[in-house]
């Protein structure tokens, strides 16, 4: 049988939830993202993953084509990352320009000093997949750590992040398999560390050194590469976008001139595009020119 209640009463009930609703609402404020800022895009990137809807990233650094080197920092840049609360700097004399700024941030990450880089190591830091590795580590118990956070829900972000990582192992590893020892020339070391893990050399790692430091090459290193590339006793030249000089553009006028395939590998994660997907993408072009199809 229908059961009747009257009106006033089904309007206390309605009220009633609604006043249900509303405490419920009060009782879980929205909360403030995180502030994640670091030198390079490929780092915020790397806390982006992780980080999710935790966090609000912001890279000094994200215009492909700026030389970190020589990079003048302006006032707005020390202080977007001085209100941070977690900072994110590459170190290892690449972006030492960023460190004074991070001095008082809660949460700093220096990745040199998490891998044990050492003055002769290569500074590029974001394209070696072991680091990339400690740090997603480092930074995922961090931001565990920060209040309100789940850390259930970041360590389930960095598992699907660590999982996309071994992935690009995996890719190297096969790489390797296939070309061991292969004999590539470089203007300068960007990208060295995933040449090197997917079985290339690099023999010309002094005149790249010089490059990148703003020295001038030896005369015996201009004359080894010069040999090497006109023999065509290398399989491609490395070049990086960001690094132009009288010196390089001779180099790549060589090679193109005995048809040697020139490759080029930024040192900025192109807008729009994830760690791992500018890896592949950088290994692919690497096979091409390798004649491998980029398998």
């Amino acid at each position: 049988m229908m059961r009747c209640f009257p009106a006033f009463l089904l309007a206390g009930l309605a009220l009633g939830s609604l006043g249900s609703g509303l405490a419920t609402a009060q009782a879980e404020p929205s909360r403030t993202p995180v502030s994640v800022v670091c030198a390079e895009a490929a780092w915020c990137d790397v806390a982006a993953q992780i980080g999710g809807a935790d966090v609000q990233t912001h890279a000094l650094l994200a215009t492909p084509g700026i030389d970190p080197h020589d990079l003048t920092p302006s006032p707005s840049m020390a202080r977007a990352m001085a209100g941070a609360t977690i900072a994110v700097v590459n170190g290892a004399t690449y972006d030492d320009w960023a460190l004074p700024f991070a001095a008082s941030v809660p949460g700093k990450i220096v990745v040199a000093g998490i891998v044990g880089w050492q003055p002769g190591d290569n500074p590029h830091l974001f394209l070696d997949p072991e680091a990339v590795g400690k740090v997603a580590h480092v930074f995922a118990d961090m931001l565990a750590h920060q209040p309100g956070i789940s850390a259930s829900d970041v360590e389930a972000r960095l598992g699907a992040f660590l999982k996309e990582l071994d992935g690009v192992k995996a890719r190297l590893a096969a790489m390797k398999v296939r070309h061991e020892s292969v004999p590539v020339a470089a203007v300068e070391p960007v990208g060295e560390t995933l040449l090197r893990d997917a079985g290339l050399d690099v023999v010309d790692e002094s005149f790249a050194l010089a490059i990148m430091n703003h020295a001038e090459p030896s005369p015996r290193d201009v004359a080894q590469v010069d040999t090497l590339i006109d023999g065509r006793k290398v399989r491609m030249l490395i070049t990086n976008p960001a690094i132009h000089s009288p010196q390089i553009d001779r180099l790549v006028d060589r090679a193109q001139a005995v048809g040697l395939p020139v490759v080029a590998i930024g040192e900025t994660l192109p807008p729009g595009q994830s760690w791992q997907g500018w890896v592949h993408g950088i290994l692919q072009t690497v096979e091409q020119a390798l004649g491998d199809g980029g398998r």
